[in-house]
């Protein structure tokens, strides 16, 4: 009897041990994807800046390039991997946003939400998040990504 008890404890703690590993793997796993759309975010600023730097006629007038031309990264286009294939790539600001920092709808709720919105007029970029967490996590992951600090997640602009 006492065999079958210390068995069974053993057990129970190789199973608490194994859950505590696997949701520490998680963990990394999760970080890695938001790390990863941080980079994403950067490396699309990066080329809309080295873009306007080229002050080509298109950009004279904003300063920013009207439009991210997917050619420009050369078949490694930035992906938003927090958000699925489905999602539209990007979205561009229109003149009644041009002088927004943020999206208006910051949190991809549906598919025909962009995963990146542009703002031509002023050359800055950002990522949604995805609907499936709680506000408090969406502001986080949202400030992270796009390295802001918005105080609310649904404000006018930030």
């Amino acid at each position: 009897m006492r065999v079958l008890i210390d068995t069974l404890a053993a057990v129970m703690v190789i199973g608490l041990l194994a859950g505590v590993a696997l949701h520490m793997h998680r963990l990394g796993g999760e970080q890695a994807t938001h790390d990863q759309a941080r980079f994403e975010v950067a490396r699309l600023q990066q080329q809309i800046h080295r873009r306007a730097a080229l002050t080509t006629a298109e950009n004279r007038e904003r300063g920013y390039p009207q439009v991210i031309d997917p050619e420009w990264f050369q078949g490694n286009l930035p992906v938003n991997p927090l958000l699925g294939p489905d999602h539209p790539w990007l979205e561009v600001a229109s003149r009644s946003q041009r002088d927004l920092k943020h999206p208006s709808v910051r949190i991809a709720s549906d598919a025909s939400i962009a995963c990146f919105w542009y703002n031509p007029f002023n050359g800055i970029v950002r990522a949604r998040v995805p609907s499936d967490v709680s506000d408090a996590k969406a502001l986080d992951l949202y400030n992270y990504i796009n390295e802001c600090r918005l105080g609310d997640l649904f404000a006018d602009d930030g």
